[in-house]
């Protein structure tokens, strides 16, 4: 028998999950229009999984219309998730949609086993401890990419985009709102971000974006993005974005 010419692996995606606090959808589409008036070239064709753990499960969820309207407003849908009851999940899949299960975060006692654990192996032996040590501080330094730079001197104009393909982009200058850049590595921004940046466009999960000004449109990083309104801790400072394990976040510079 010939190998098989396909296979079925298990894997994680970066995913945009839309979380649901309403079953009215005429205020669902208002919402979702003004975002994406921020950033329409961002959001469209965007994978979208929507998730409704949010709403009463006594209440009347058309999935139908939900995903009817996510579709509508040009996002791909792919399915609903949340933590629901069994037989919302059927009802669900009754309908011939999907439901996709979130993995499960580490439990915060297992956690806390592994930390306790961690520092008695360290104490009964100092080399570990050190070792251990080495790879913490590794761990806090600054990301040292292997990326190359591409350097653009002067203003981003609202309408340019530039895209540093395989390279980290230096911007020795401010980019205007309605202009983009895009890196698959590091943005570093010289003057104020007032449009969009999207910085590990190609999966690097450690990239960072960092400017003078964070007056930002959208910041993305790995397919994780903020719209400026998640932005109001280091808004007009200056400030970097980088992400965890599982959201941005943001420090000021200085």
């Amino acid at each position: 028998m010939a190998d098989a010419t396909v296979e079925f692996k298990g894997t994680s995606f970066t995913l945009s999950v839309l979380h649901l606090k309403t079953i009215e959808l005429s205020d669902i589409r208002r919402d979702l229009e003004a975002k994406i008036a921020q950033a329409p070239d961002f959001f469209h064709l965007v994978p979208l999984a929507v998730n409704i753990d949010q709403l009463d499960s006594d209440s009347k969820i058309d999935y139908q219309a939900i995903k009817n309207l996510v579709q509508a407003l040009h996002f791909n849908f792919v399915g609903f998730t949340g933590v629901v009851a069994a037989e919302q999940k059927q009802a669900i899949r009754a309908l011939g949609l999907s439901f996709i299960n979130a993995a499960k975060s580490a439990p915060r006692k297992a956690v806390a086993a592994k930390a306790e654990n961690t520092a008695d192996s360290a104490e009964n032996n100092p080399r570990e401890e050190k070792a251990n040590s080495s790879e913490a501080v590794a761990a806090q330094a600054p990301h040292t990419s292997v990326f190359s730079d591409k350097v653009h001197r002067g203003q981003v104009r609202s309408g340019q985009q530039l895209y540093a393909k395989d390279q980290n982009l230096v911007i020795i200058g401010s980019v205007s709102a309605g202009a983009e850049v895009i890196a698959d590595g590091n943005i570093h921004i010289y003057g104020a971000l007032r449009g969009r940046a999207i910085a590990g466009a190609k999966g690097h999960h450690q990239a960072q974006i960092y400017c003078q000004n964070l007056e930002a449109e959208l910041v993305s990083i790995n397919g994780n993005y903020w719209l400026s309104e998640s932005m109001e801790q280091d808004w007009g400072y200056p400030a970097y974005i980088y992400l965890t394990d599982t959201e941005l976040a943001s420090s000021k510079l200085v």
